[in-house]
């Protein structure tokens, strides 16, 4: 997820951990503690793993948590990653595009003509094109 990730990102991406609180249980020392219907009823993310916040207040989610990786992207902004200084901050649009293997000229060229809203659906509904060749070799 680091070379996905971009450097500095502003305010406007940080999570309001009061709107996410059911599902968010606390951050503190590089974790995250994420309420999930399991035995022991949450999961740790770490900086750097994703958290899919879709649907905060479920008491039947589970796997929200992205151990390194990012999990499916929805057309909306729903997933988040643990930063270093122990915030949550939603994913950038142009890193769900990253995400689905477009270069960011692409994406330059789109965010100039398109709301931040429309680029994130763009990214949620599309098909990642290195998985589709991948499967396909394997035919």
């Amino acid at each position: 997820m680091s070379h996905i990730l971009e450097g500095e990102t502003p305010d406007e991406y940080l999570v309001d951990l009061d709107r996410v609180k059911d599902c968010v249980i606390g951050i503190c020392e590089g974790k995250a503690f994420v309420r999930e219907a399991t035995k022991q009823g949450y999961n740790v993310a770490y900086r750097g793993d994703t958290v899919n916040l879709a649907f905060p207040t479920s008491k039947t989610r589970r796997g929200r948590v992205g151990k390194g990786v990012a999990q499916t992207l929805l057309t909306s902004r729903e997933q988040a990653v643990l930063t270093s200084d122990d915030k949550l901050r939603w994913l950038t649009e142009r890193e769900s595009w990253r995400l689905q293997g477009i270069p960011d000229s692409y994406f330059d060229k789109a965010a100039a003509v398109t709301s931040k809203s429309q680029l994130y659906k763009q990214a949620g509904n599309g098909v990642t094109v290195d998985v589709v060749y991948e499967i396909a070799k394997r035919l």
